[in-house]
């Protein structure tokens, strides 16, 4: 079996919410791997572009999939349908959690934490937000039909979120956001690689900050795993990480290693598809968390409007909240990115 996968973020230039990093992963027989770009190959089944009584599957950039005002509706037929086509149906946001994600500020953000963030109640959010039910079903049904038509099933989807606090962390020092991201994922390359230990694996991903070389920053996170630089230019970076032992004698050597190849590229979410499933779970992750967000001070402050946490409408919103937040005991570092 090989594994196509595709890694991307939602959240990396707004001032409040987390910053959600998000893989997806097909898993195909053998060792050929169609290309990333699917959507010829599916366009029975799923769609690139939104359009009006379109039955499909719409998978694409986050930005273009989301209505906004709230409506998640696009997202949940994706990335819950998805995760339904593996058989996993989380009835809440709490539940979400548990399946996808692969690190918690739980454990950092008690009652007791002075970075406690009380808003963050995922077992009061009940999924589906906008979609109904039956088309979280019948999203899995084409999706399932959709990849069997191909030989490929749904094989993975992993969240990484990095609230405020999380994120402050991270860059604490002299870390940029860029490291920050990369961070993040390299915890969910570790998460794809741990799927298929012993098959090749294809991950495409976008640049971090416009960075174009990242051998020494894989050597440096997989100091075990020999990097091999494919190619390096300006339209795109590749990698292989050559996991396993060496090959034996006469054994072909790529087959022997198991290799990861990993392709970094400019919007990447508009060529690879599980790259565009991976923006569309990270923006439904932090829509979620918005809303957790929003309400939560919508209670303290009636009449109070929403944020994303954008530009000057974050500074807005802070300064509409900042006699709830003195009151609750929320400092700005719990809500507030330093960068």
């Amino acid at each position: 079996m090989t594994l196509l996968a595709g890694i991307d973020e939602a959240g990396y230039g707004p001032h409040l919410g987390p910053l959600v990093v998000s893989a997806a992963a097909l898993e195909f027989p053998g060792r050929a791997l169609p290309e990333p770009d699917l959507w010829k190959s599916l366009k029975a089944y799923v769609s690139k572009r939104p359009a009006r009584d379109d039955r499909r599957v719409l998978i694409c950039d986050s930005k273009v999939a989301y209505g906004g005002a709230g409506d998640l509706a696009a997202l949940e037929r994706a990335v819950l349908g998805f995760l339904a086509a593996m058989g996993q149906r989380p009835r809440s946001f709490v539940e979400l959690l548990a399946a996808v994600a692969v690190h918690s500020d739980a454990a950092a953000d008690g009652a007791g934490d002075p970075l406690h963030q009380p808003w963050h109640r995922p077992e009061a959010v009940v999924l589906p937000v906008s979609a109904a039910a039956g088309e979280i079903e019948a999203a899995a049904v084409r999706l399932t039909a959709g990849l069997a038509s191909i030989g490929g099933m749904a094989a993975g989807l992993w969240i990484n979120v990095a609230s405020a606090a999380r994120l402050n962390r991270l860059i604490d020092g002299d870390r940029n956001k860029a490291a920050a991201l990369f961070t993040l994922t390299v915890d969910l390359l570790a998460q794809v690689q741990a799927r298929s230990p012993r098959e090749p694996i294809h991950v495409a991903m976008d640049r971090h900050g416009g960075r174009r070389y990242y051998a020494g920053l894989l050597s440096g996170a997989f100091p075990m795993t020999p990097v091999v630089r494919v190619e390096e230019s300006p339209a795109m970076s590749r990698y292989r990480l050559l996991r396993g032992p060496p090959p034996a004698a006469g054994a072909e050597g790529d087959a022997a290693h198991a290799p990861v190849d990993l392709t970094v590229r400019d919007r990447c979410e508009a060529w690879s598809l599980p790259t565009a499933l991976a923006s569309m779970a990270a923006k439904y992750v932090r829509e979620l968390h918005m809303i957790q967000l929003n309400a939560y001070f919508a209670s303290l402050v009636p009449g109070l409007k929403p944020t994303a946490g954008y530009g000057r409408d974050a500074w807005r919103f802070l300064g509409d909240v900042a006699s709830a937040r003195a009151a609750a005991g929320v400092p700005d570092a719990a809500i507030l990115r330093n960068r």
